[in-house]
């Protein structure tokens, strides 16, 4: 499993070594990736005008968690996540 999050991600460190702390970014920002994706589906699916304000609260929540835990990734140094990235601030 970490060593496809890796590939997934195609992470370069400086010294080639994936340590827990590394891994640990990596599953964070994965995992948010996927808060915000489904909260974008769920917003998405939502008719009932009284679930709307909930699911743009969501998304927004779900997106600013990403955005942190991208740049969280890169003080750390890790490098090539962007891809996720689809709308950058």
């Amino acid at each position: 499993m970490r060593m496809r999050i890796l590939n997934l991600l195609d992470v370069r460190h400086n010294d080639s070594h994936y340590d827990e702390e590394y891994f640990d970014i990596l599953q964070a920002v994965n995992q948010a990736h996927a808060e915000w994706v489904n909260a974008q589906n769920y917003f998405n699916s939502v008719s009932e005008p009284e679930l709307v304000d909930y699911a743009i609260y969501n998304m927004e929540a779900a997106r600013k968690k990403y955005m942190y835990m991208l740049k969280q990734a890169k003080l750390r140094g890790i490098e090539g996540i962007q891809t996720l990235q689809y709308f950058n601030e």
